[in-house]
């Protein structure tokens, strides 16, 4: 499969709803960008085109670690893991090695090589309060 890499810069939350793609069993996306920068949000949109549902309460999973929807999609949010074996500690290898799951991973830097994500996507606020949203599909 050729990696490509599709660039879009978005105004309002709204325009998130034109660039929300199908989720397929053994996705592992990787989301990163700073704080504040639309993660969470973007996981949202995508959870609820995703599962059909415009009134799910998605929250980042800051300090849970991950949130399960249905029996096979978790949102991890990785940002106040210490370290790559608190992961295993919280059964977060067994989510990722299951090819039934879909993962959304904000802050997946400390996961390291340990995982082959099958889309990136970077989120960066830009000056103008506009966000540049980047997916590249590997």
């Amino acid at each position: 499969m050729q990696k490509s890499i599709i660039e879009y810069i978005v105004t309002n939350e709204k325009e998130l709803d034109d660039i929300v793609f199908d989720l397929t069993p053994g996705d592992r996306i990787c989301f990163s960008g700073d704080l504040g920068a639309g993660k969470s949000t973007y996981i949202r949109y995508i959870l609820r085109k995703y599962l059909d549902d415009p009134t799910l309460i998605v929250r980042s999973p800051t300090y849970t670690y991950y949130q399960q929807y249905w029996a096979n999609i978790y949102h991890m949010d990785l940002y106040r893991l210490e370290d790559y074996d608190t992961f295993v500690s919280i059964w977060g290898t067994e989510i990722l090695e299951d090819n039934n799951t879909i993962s959304l991973i904000e802050w997946p830097e400390i996961l390291g090589e340990s995982i082959k994500p099958t889309k990136k996507i970077s989120i960066e606020l830009m000056e103008d309060g506009k966000r540049k949203i980047i997916i590249t599909k590997l």
